[in-house]
């Protein structure tokens, strides 16, 4: 457990700057109440988290090996891809058996299925390519075919499907142009709402924050009299430090509200390696499993802190098969032999056979935002927060319902996450709202304390926290009644818990 006895002397003592006395007696000062307990997402009625579950479409992640972690998660929504070349094999002949494992089971288990379709189908000429950067389907024959298996699927899982994102990252390595990407999206959008109207169409699944690719497709779109089939725009924003991404973001909405106001944003794939030489974005750094753990956090609660839906990507580690050329792809070695490499973006680290291996530290940080920060807590609209000393430190506020119980996020996010657990004392002067009880909360580890009387004074509309101790990772001050129920600490060595 992270708790450890430096850990209640650093809260007590020089970090936190509390009185002397309490520094020779920290677990007084700073009592460990329990841990957040996670919640299924059956526990959950609504919020904004979905994890990324694509790849199964090409077998680099099995679901049966690791469906047993998903509700538990307490995500709401899982991203798939619909695996056009996996399930028509033969031409006009679908084998949904894959699918109807999966789609039913996660809806069972309270989450919720979008799928992207996406990738093409070699057995039509110019069908398209079967992986990332592969291409769109272009001949009048692979289009047809197209067309009648995205009306296929619909039909087969609209009654547990409600949102669909047409292709993933088509500009990817410049392999689409806009104008062709955009007449996919519409034709696809159509025949998607022709089964079934109500639908909810996603689209660009950008590789990165740039508008330009983005602008064009909405200039398509609107020269065509067809913004109105679009409903969000998706994004894969990957960066070492989260936190740098959200200029670029701030510009990305602007330019979608300025052609339809309607029209969202989703962050649709994002996430971090766990160590380093993992194949994929971001595997240049010298990645751990706890700096993985520190991005996902930073990144989600980073989108929650801008209204951002919000998706990890991914819930399994993928085992990829990889050409000569180093990209995704079908080839196989000198020796006939299909290599792998493993992208380790996962929450669950795998064996060499894609069994689960071991839950990851970046799991247990996801489930200790899904168990907070669901629909019912809402962000505080204009919130600014007095910190000292200054610094990028990001703070965010919510409350459930109206004038409820408040808490507020807090992080370093000048630099890419560490593996330390290193914090130096911040000062945060807050607005007036209900901290009562309130509790500094460590959404790593999941450990909840109390706040002791000489760090927290409340006065004519504001409460100010002192020399709170903040690291590169988020924590949270809140009331205790909006944390929900916790984990009781376990009783240390002749003694019960909380003595």
């Amino acid at each position: 457990m992270i708790a450890s006895a430096l850990w209640l002397a650093l809260l007590a003592g020089g970090a936190a700057g509390a009185e002397p006395a309490a520094a020779t007696r920290p677990a007084e000062s700073w009592r460990l109440l329990g841990t957040l307990r996670p919640r299924h997402a059956r526990e959950i009625r609504s919020s904004p988290w979905s994890v990324g579950a694509e790849t199964m479409g090409r077998d680099y992640t099995i679901y049966r090996h690791w469906r047993e972690h998903l509700g538990p998660l307490g995500v709401k929504r899982a991203r798939i891809q619909a695996g056009w070349a996996k399930t028509e094999r033969r031409r006009g002949v679908y084998d949904w058996a894959w699918l109807d494992e999966i789609i039913p089971d996660m809806v069972d288990q309270g989450v919720e299925p979008w799928v992207c379709l996406c990738y093409g189908n070699p057995i039509y000429p110019l069908g398209g390519g079967t992986g990332l950067g592969g291409g769109l389907p272009s001949s009048p024959q692979a289009l047809a075919a197209w067309d009648a298996f995205v009306a296929a699927f619909v039909k087969r899982y609209g009654k547990y499907v409600r949102e669909w994102e047409v292709w993933n990252e088509a500009n990817l390595r410049g392999k689409s142009s806009a104008g062709g990407y955009g007449d996919l999206l519409i034709r696809t959008a159509e025949i998607v709402r022709g089964v079934q109207p109500k639908a909810r169409i996603l689209g660009i699944a950008a590789p990165g924050v740039g508008t330009s690719f983005v602008r064009a497709v909405l200039e398509h779109l609107k020269a065509r009299g067809k913004l109105h089939l679009l409903d969000e725009v998706t994004y894969h924003p990957y960066s070492a430090n989260p936190d740098s991404s959200y200029p670029a973001v701030a510009g990305l909405r602007k330019v979608v509200a300025g052609y339809d106001g309607r029209i969202g944003i989703r962050q649709g794939e994002n996430g971090a390696p766990s160590r380093r030489g993992s194949f994929g974005a971001l595997s240049q750094y010298n990645w751990t499993e706890r700096r993985q753990a520190k991005w996902a956090l930073r990144r989600l609660l980073g989108d929650r802190g801008r209204d951002i839906p919000s998706s990890y990507f991914a819930i399994c580690d993928m085992a990829y098969r990889v050409g000569k050329g180093g990209r995704d792809s079908d080839a196989r070695d000198d020796r006939g032999q299909v290599r792998l490499k493993v992208n380790t973006k996962g929450l669950l680290a795998i064996r060499d056979d894609r069994t689960v291996h071991h839950v990851k530290e970046a799991y247990r940080a996801v489930q200790h935002v899904t168990a907070i920060f669901d629909d019912t807590l809402r962000r505080i609209d204009g919130f600014a927060a007095g910190i000292e000393p200054p610094g990028k430190i990001s703070a965010f506020a919510y409350e459930k319902g109206s004038g409820g119980p408040a808490v507020v996020t807090v992080w370093r996010g000048d630099r890419m996450p560490s593996n330390d657990l290193a914090r130096s004392p911040v000062t945060l002067t807050c607005p007036a709202g209900r901290f009562d009880e309130a509790v500094y909360v460590d959404m790593l580890s999941g450990e909840v304390f109390t706040m002791p009387a000489a760090h927290v004074t409340r006065t004519a509309g504001r409460w100010v926290f002192r020399r709170i101790p903040v690291g590169d990772w988020p924590v949270l001050i809140a009331a205790r009644a909006a944390i929900g129920k916790l984990n009781r600490p376990a009783a240390p060595p002749g003694g019960a818990a909380g003595r």
